[in-house]
């Protein structure tokens, strides 16, 4: 994915949120580099050759003076990563998306480091928005508990970029799918890969709603990309980038080519119903969203290499074979 003569000498890479849906792919990426590779987890996991496990708290001072001494480049992928959590508690969700944060600059700070920062956030960050793309201009207006935490987070790490403590990138994530060894904790994300999972044992696809609402939908293999392109760019002035498809599809749609795509591998007939929205629904659930990944794309010279088609091909022949295993 990246040129190796990129990499001037052999990087220290630290990955919070390791055994993750994204930093699980990350990992089996970076592998195939010449860096070090620590993974960062409240608790154990499953071992993987090539990369040294730290099981770590990362509300803790401690543990983000080990991180910051050690590493050249930080992905910061851990927190929460469900909205409904968020509003369920946010004085909890606000600790654990702010506090790492600033415990990592203040580590930067007193050790005198200045780490290469990748933080992963959300483009629900924006709210409702109605002219397509949305660039990073696009001034944010976040509807839920999440994405004002998520946004206020990205304000940090941009005052403590200008103020050269460390040198860190927000990276503005759509809707990602595609397989992955780990997988998220939280119920309302992976859903193509839950649903991809339920279509070979023939339960029927729900749809909320008229299923007209669009998203911009990035596969897993070119979100691994872009981070590692970007991760890899040093002294590049803060900005929060859009890492998207750039391409809009309506929710109907794409769970329809799951449907046939599952049917054309395994012969499992797959039913779409449509179901009524629930109760406790956020109103960020309701928005269209197309993104412009250009700026992106600029800077680290990086396009997105798979299609909505090719990606969903892709990942229901990982669930099938996986099921025929």
């Amino acid at each position: 994915m990246i040129n190796q003569s990129t990499l001037i000498k052999r990087k220290t890479i630290a990955i919070t949120g390791a055994s993750g849906y994204i930093g699980s792919a990350l990992t089996f990426e970076l592998l195939k580099l010449p860096v070090n590779i620590l993974r960062i987890s409240r608790k154990k996991i499953s071992t993987v050759t090539g990369t040294e496990d730290l099981i770590l708290d990362l509300n803790e001072k401690e543990s983000w003076q080990t991180i910051v001494s050690r590493a050249d480049i930080i992905f910061h992928l851990a927190g929460n990563t469900s909205i409904y959590l968020a509003e369920e508690d946010p004085e909890e969700n606000k600790i654990s998306t702010i506090k790492p944060i600033n415990l990592l600059i203040d580590a930067s700070k007193e050790l005198s480091q200045i780490p290469r920062v990748i933080f992963t956030s959300t483009v629900t960050v924006y709210g409702l928005t109605d002219k397509f793309p949305v660039t990073e201009n696009t001034i944010p207006i976040p509807l839920t508990v999440y994405d004002e935490h998520k946004l206020e987070a990205e304000k940090i790490l941009a005052n403590a970029s200008e103020a050269s403590l460390i040198n860190a990138t927000s990276i503005r994530l759509s809707n990602v799918y595609g397989p992955s060894i780990g997988k998220s904790s939280s119920a309302d994300r992976g859903v193509f890969n839950k649903i991809a999972k339920n279509a070979f044992i023939g339960k029927d696809i729900s749809i909320f709603g008229d299923g007209n609402y669009i998203r911009d939908y990035i596969y897993i293999d070119d979100v691994v990309s872009a981070l590692i392109k970007i991760a890899f760019i040093d002294n590049v002035e803060y900005s929060s980038l859009n890492l998207v498809s750039g391409v809009g599809v309506k929710i109907k749609d794409a769970f329809k080519m799951i449907a046939d795509e599952v049917f054309k591998f395994s012969g499992t007939e797959v039913n779409i119903k449509k179901s009524p929205w629930p109760d406790n629904l956020s109103p960020i659930e309701l928005r269209n969203f197309i993104g412009s990944n250009i700026k992106l794309s600029k800077i680290a010279d990086w396009s997105p290499q798979y299609n909505l088609k090719k990606g969903i091909v892709k990942l229901v022949n990982f669930i099938g074979e996986a099921e025929d295993s």
